[in-house]
């Protein structure tokens, strides 16, 4: 994994411990994550490719009026993952 990408997921994991959400929003975010675990595992060849950017923006625009901080940490880790080429 890059040192970006590192760095991009573990600004989402802090974003995500400083964002008081509600349960739904919880389990969806805990799906997000899962989301970009499988995206990294699929860039280092560990699991077959598949696109994950789509679902990710859909969160992302979900979360965009309620939860700025958390929709710009996804951003970021879609932008470094897209770069990489997943």
């Amino acid at each position: 994994m890059s040192d970006e990408l590192r760095i991009n997921i573990q600004s989402l994991h802090d974003a995500l411990a400083d964002a008081p959400v509600d349960e739904c929003t919880a389990g969806t975010l805990k799906q997000i994550t899962e989301d970009i675990h499988i995206a990294v595992a699929q860039a280092e060849g560990k699991i077959p490719v598949q696109s994950f950017n789509d679902q990710l923006e859909q969160e992302a625009i979900r979360f965009s009026e309620d939860h700025p901080s958390l929709t710009q940490a996804i951003r970021q880790v879609m932008v470094t993952l897209s770069s990489m080429g997943i």
